[in-house]
């Protein structure tokens, strides 16, 4: 006859009995005190809060009632933490879609260690790509996290997890002739972007929230002010939270002549399926972002210093915080250089 195995362990703790229950992965949860000095007491005492109902709830609340709303608009952390419209989208279709159907039921102190492996590897059966998987387990570890802090929860589950193995696919840069091929298919209006995009690194929601006024000029040399963005309808913070400083050539200055509010739209429409004429595009994940790999890329091959070229795109460089995300005509020039070399062989002018 198979032996019983108890919902609960008890054990002292100084001068009373604490006792354990265990998660559906058969780990045991946060020890809790109950109250009692004698052992036949404590044993009375979970025998009771178990006839009740109450043994496994008494551990605290469930991932539903902490979780539910965590990442709305309106939340705490969403505007503590200055979270865009984008991220927000991303966050709570995570959690709206897999993390509550998952886990809501379960107590906080059940969600342990074992229990977000088991849920990161049946996301992976399931078929998702690990950078899919990365970014739901992202949503869950700042929710347990949050727990974690606020003293629901006496570890981070994610403590010591190991990394998700299974590398993620990069997005190719377009070369200079694909560019050309670009420059040549688009329309007026679709040259002016398709240059302004490739030229500045901006992305491209930082584009859709520039206008000519936010093109300024210091000793002589003009520049773009970037310090929002517009996406999903709205302007928001940067991605990196910092407002920098664009080098603009002389001959780009007239591009920015307008809003671009529907921008991503329009490239949707009438650039997309140009890229689709590129052999390989699909494999390389080529679109309209690629333009801002191919500022990059090829800022950085023609000599200009890496860091440089990170920071005026907009990436975050530990150490670099305060480097070229003011402006400084002597620091710009090789930029400006640099967009008039490659200005003159997409366009052939």
């Amino acid at each position: 006859m198979p032996k019983y195995r108890q919902t609960y362990t008890l054990f002292r703790r100084g001068k009373f009995f604490y006792y354990r229950t265990y998660t559906a992965d058969g780990v045991r949860t946060t020890a809790r005190s109950t109250g009692c000095t004698s052992l036949t007491a404590a044993r009375l005492y979970c025998d009771r809060l178990f006839k009740e109902g109450k043994l496994l709830a008494s551990a605290g609340r469930t991932f539903r009632d902490y979780a539910a709303g965590f990442f709305d608009r309106d939340s705490v952390y969403a505007k503590d933490n200055g979270l865009s419209p984008r991220s927000i989208a991303i966050y709570s279709t995570a959690l709206e879609k897999d993390l509550l159907p998952m886990l809501g039921n379960r107590m906080l102190t059940d969600i342990t260690h074992t229990s977000v492996k088991s849920l990161r590897q049946l996301l992976l059966d399931e078929g998702l790509s690990p950078s899919t998987v990365r970014l739901k387990m992202a949503a869950l570890h700042i929710i347990l996290k949050s727990a974690y802090l606020d003293g629901i929860i006496s570890r981070d589950p994610f403590d010591k997890l190991r990394n998700l193995k299974g590398s993620m696919r990069h997005r190719d840069a377009f070369s200079l002739a694909e560019v050309q091929f670009l420059y040549r298919a688009s329309s007026p209006g679709m040259k002016e972007t398709l240059l302004l995009l490739a030229l500045t690194g901006m992305r491209i929601s930082e584009l859709a929230g520039v206008s000519p006024a936010n093109v300024k000029e210091t000793g002589g040399t003009r520049y773009i002010r970037l310090e929002q963005q517009f996406i999903d309808g709205a302007f928001a913070p940067l991605k990196t939270k910092r407002p920098r400083d664009i080098p603009l050539s002389s001959l780009l200055v007239p591009l920015v002549d307008g809003e671009r509010r529907n921008l991503r739209k329009t490239l949707r429409r009438e650039l997309d399926p140009q890229i689709k004429k590129i052999s390989g595009w699909k494999e390389r994940l080529l679109c309209p972002h690629s333009l801002r790999h191919f500022f990059i890329s090829s800022a950085k091959a023609y000599g200009i210093n890496y860091l440089k070229v990170e920071a005026i795109a907009g990436h975050s460089l530990k150490g670099m915080q305060e480097v070229y995300t003011s402006f400084h005509t002597a620091d710009l020039a090789d930029i400006i250089s640099w967009q008039e070399w490659a200005l003159s062989r997409i366009t052939g002018a």
